[in-house]
């Protein structure tokens, strides 16, 4: 399990930095809107993003913790949820966040 969620949290982390790289080019320089990943990906692209986060984060420490392997499980999805509703009540409104 802490393969798995180490894989998770290392993809989650650098598709956080692609995003907020992405995001801020897309924004801030004229011309490149299409860069911007709101745009392109919307809330499916960040809540996938947010859950890889989540799942990495609340997996590996439990592992870490030394939980039993079904707490483990129980603790990445629990870190899942919480990251996928933390993205949707802090996302951009009118675009799939706070509406």
């Amino acid at each position: 399990m802490v393969a798995v969620a180490a894989v998770a949290l290392v993809i989650g982390v650098l598709g956080l930095l692609g995003w907020v790289v992405a995001g801020s080019v897309g924004e801030s320089v004229a011309g490149w809107s299409r860069l911007d990943p709101e745009a392109r990906f919307g809330a499916t692209g960040r809540f996938t993003v947010a859950g890889l986060v989540g799942f990495g984060m609340g997996g590996l420490s439990s592992s870490f913790a030394g939980w039993p392997g079904w707490a483990t499980i129980a603790a990445a999805l629990a870190g899942t949820a919480v990251a996928i509703g933390a993205s949707r009540l802090l996302g951009p409104a009118g675009r799939g966040g706070q509406d």
